[in-house]
């Protein structure tokens, strides 16, 4: 009894497997068609090459995981599973099948592993290896980011496995293969929008493949059709079809390629500038999960995180930031436009820090002094400007060294008890706005800031300053990073008389250390090399190994040595001076974005300093002589007359952008409702797949037609209400017929029907409910045109 028991399933499935024909009811063209999907959505990921190895050619199982994912999912589809059977067989097969895959990947062809039972065990103990590792990065110890890559391997696996499975069980089980070219076309897509490789040829073969689909399975279901109905050679019809669909495939690729090749038009440009600053957030929330290979295309945003985690890659964008209207001949040096400082080294980046204080800051309200820094006027001038927001859509303030009013309500975050700088926001949106803000005086002047005043500052540091600006993680200082700060200090050169460990030439020596070309060399992608050699280790362990980096390795390594060296350090970040012309309008180009470091002084304040190689701009400070300080140095201020608001953006060098308008954001809405009402409507017309009893189909046709004014009478018989309602609705008077006749017979000649025949009652009553919606639509449309 038991044997018997047990033995039922597999003759069912032998069965099912016995009644699989060796050619698909619904045409190789069908097969073929979803197959070439599959595929360039995993070479859409291969072409990509999101991680280290895939250059190597690590990533090219990925089209072949496609096609044993489409061929698990027709074999699902073709044996009688059903939808949750199929795909969680299917998910189960792949879960096994994947992490052997990578874990031969991930063990690379040193090791040259087989198949045998030791080499399957090596293999997914790699995978779980890194998995492990995985999860200690990001969710024990919290880093911003993981140093591994093989996990993407068996992300991007599964991706393209569940794609090619969802597509073959949805065309060959469902028959719905819009389902198919919808969600793969979508994941083409994302990826294409990630990447910044050219993958115009994939989107090619995507666009031919799912219209000859969507046209062969349309033949196909016609087909059906006219062999139920009997009506002519089904055949014949279905090569008419194909050659007039091929045709229309061709005429379509051929046109799309060349509107590709010649078109110029950008009719969304404008909507990306006025997207919500919150997508900075989410791209720095991301950069935890990126994998770290590949050409990633820039956001199109300028602006800046509360975080930053540097991944080896520089890529500013060529766009004008902002425009600053300078009161007319007011000859003020070129400064640099700081937008924020960050207080926490995390050991792969910076972050604002904590404990963080909001303080709303009125219109014109002069902003508080920290706690232990001197009054904003010491070692400073006034400078008066106007900012015109151009692709900088962020409510960040920028300014000089140190703000003192904007004329704008502003919300001002600050780090420690202290209540120390971070950054300044507008609470009004990214319109232009005044500034009044102080510039450090560089001169040998009463009161300003020189070589000899800094010397002598000393190391008498505000109680609330060194906790918060000296702190270090345990991973940012290695070897090689102690090692480079040893040959720094032996660079210093002090006067006579002179200390020689105090903080200015130290930190003098070491901007002029890192900027010489022969220690290091400025780049601005150096991922391979931090890949190669770097490991788990912190960013400035990284920079003093691999010897070549951007902006954002030279200020993290000049301001951890400091910190290392007991001198409060802050990485500062915003822009580069910009072209300042004959009207005293200084254009910023976003490809100025910059960080830097500033250094905190008793009796002084905080003073910038530039280690970046090659595009680095260091300020050079006389040497002087100490001198009496005094409140403000004898440098005369200028006077600022506000000047005219632009009224629009105007092209050119000379041209204003005074604010975001609602026209985007209209366009943004109007594309989701029409997104939204495509998803109704693909709802209703969606073809259903269960059978339906003639009773209920009835009942529910006769309560939708009352609802409409077109219920049946009590006096009516079925047949003589099919053909009432026919008249109405005249282009369903076959699916009326269809649903009538199997009533009388189910209701009145007791007969039991056949799954195929509830299964077009359910087809027809479909049709039934469409027509007669439109039968609404288009009497009210005909009301409109009589009013």
């Amino acid at each position: 009894m038991s044997a018997g028991v047990v033995a039922a399933p597999s003759r069912a499935m032998g069965e099912g497997v016995r009644r699989i024909p060796l050619r698909p009811a619904e045409g190789w063209l069908t097969l073929l068609s979803t197959a070439v999907m599959a595929m360039v959505f995993a070479g859409s990921l291969q072409d990509a090459a999101w991680t280290p190895d895939s250059a190597g050619g690590n990533a090219n199982f990925l089209p072949w995981i496609a096609l044993v994912g489409l061929a698990f999912g027709v074999f699902g589809a073709k044996i009688g599973w059903g939808r949750w059977r199929t795909h969680i067989v299917g998910a189960l097969f792949g879960g096994l099948l994947l992490p052997l895959i990578v874990g031969g990947i991930i063990l690379g062809p040193d090791r040259a592993v087989g198949w045998d039972p030791y080499a399957l065990g090596l293999r997914l103990l790699a995978s779980l290896e890194v998995a492990q590792k995985v999860w200690a990065d990001l969710v024990v110890e919290g880093r911003p980011f993981t140093s591994q890559w093989g996990h993407y391997h068996l992300v991007f696996g599964a991706l393209v496995w569940g794609a090619g499975q969802l597509a073959g069980f949805t065309v060959f089980g469902h028959r719905r293969p819009l389902d198919a070219v919808v969600v793969l076309g979508l994941a083409i897509l994302a990826n294409m929008a990630l990447t910044d490789h050219n993958q115009l040829t994939l989107m090619v073969l995507f666009s031919a493949a799912s219209l000859l689909l969507l046209i062969r399975t349309h033949v196909f279901e016609e087909e059906l059709t006219w062999a139920r109905r009997k009506i002519g050679d089904p055949a014949t019809v279905g090569q008419l079809y194909l050659r007039g669909g091929a045709a229309f495939v061709t005429a379509a690729v051929l046109g799309s390629i060349l509107l590709t090749n010649t078109a110029a038009s950008a009719p969304l440009q404008g909507v990306w500038a006025d997207l919500p600053q919150h997508l900075q957030d989410v791209s720095s929330w991301l950069q935890r999960f990126a994998p770290p290979g590949g050409d990633p295309r820039p956001l199109g945003i300028v602006g800046f995180g509360d975080d930053a985690t540097t991944l080896g890659l520089w890529e500013p964008l060529d766009k004008v930031a902002f425009r600053a209207q300078l009161q007319p001949g007011d000859d003020v040096r070129a400064f640099k436009w700081r937008a924020g400082t960050y207080a926490e080294y995390t050991g792969f980046g910076w972050r604002s820090g904590g404990p963080q204080t909001t303080t709303p800051v009125a219109a014109r309200d002069i902003l508080p002094d920290p706690l232990g820094e001197p009054d904003k006027s010491v070692g400073r001038r006034e400078v008066r400007f106007r900012i015109i927001p151009d692709a900088l859509r962020s409510p960040t303030i920028v300014g000089p060294n140190e703000l003192g009013w904007v004329d704008r309500p502003t919300r001002e975050t600050s780090v420690g008890g202290g209540r120390y700088f971070t950054k300044l926001e507008s609470t009004e949106g990214s319109s232009p706005y005044n500034v009044l803000a102080m510039i450090p005086v560089f001169q040998d002047v009463q009161g300003g800031i020189t070589e000899a005043r800094l010397r002598a500052a000393g190391t008498s540091y505000p109680g609330d300053i060194l906790p918060v600006y000296t702190a270090l993680p345990n991973i940012a200082m290695g070897p090689n990073a102690t090692a480079l700060l040893t040959a720094i200090r032996a660079t210093v050169a002090s006067p006579p008389g002179v200390d020689p460990s105090n903080p200015y030439d130290l930190a003098h020596a070491m901007e002029k250390y890192l900027r010489d070309p022969n220690h290091f060399t400025y780049d601005r992608d150096v991922r391979d090399l931090r890949n190669a050699k770097c490991g788990d280790v912190s960013s400035v362990e990284c920079f003093a190994i691999i010897k070549a980096g951007y902006c954002e390795y030279y200020a993290s390594t000049m301001a951890v040595l400091l910190r290392a060296s007991r001198i409060p350090a802050r990485v500062a970040y915003g822009f580069l001076p910009g072209e300042r012309g004959t009207d005293n309008v200084e254009v910023v180009n976003a490809t100025g974005t910059h960080w830097w470091v500033e250094v905190f002084f008793p009796g002084t304040g905080w003073v910038e300093f530039d280690p970046t190689g090659s595009v680095g701009q260091p300020l050079p400070i006389p040497s002087g002589s100490i001198g009496p300080a005094t409140a403000r140095p004898s440098v005369p201020a200028a006077t600022f007359h506000e000047p005219p608001v632009p009224s629009q953006r105007v092209g050119g060098v000379g041209g204003f952008t005074t604010g975001t308008g609602v026209g985007p954001f209209i366009a943004i809405a109007a594309i989701l409702l029409i997104g939204f009402a495509a998803l109704a409507w693909a709802a209703l017309r969606r073809v259903p797949t269960k059978p339906m009893h003639p009773d209920r189909a009835w009942g529910s046709l006769a309560r939708l037609a009352a609802r409409l004014g077109l219920g049946p009478r009590p006096s009516q018989t079925v047949y003589e209400y099919a053909g009432a309602l026919a008249d109405e609705v005249p282009s369903v008077r076959v699916e009326l017929t269809t649903l009538a006749r199997a009533k009388v017979e189910v209701a009145y000649g007791k007969r039991d029907l056949g799954a195929d025949r509830l299964r077009r009652i359910a087809e027809a009553y479909h049709r039934l409910r469409l027509a007669l919606i439109g039968l609404v639509v288009r009497r009210g449309l005909r009301r409109n045109k009589r009013r």
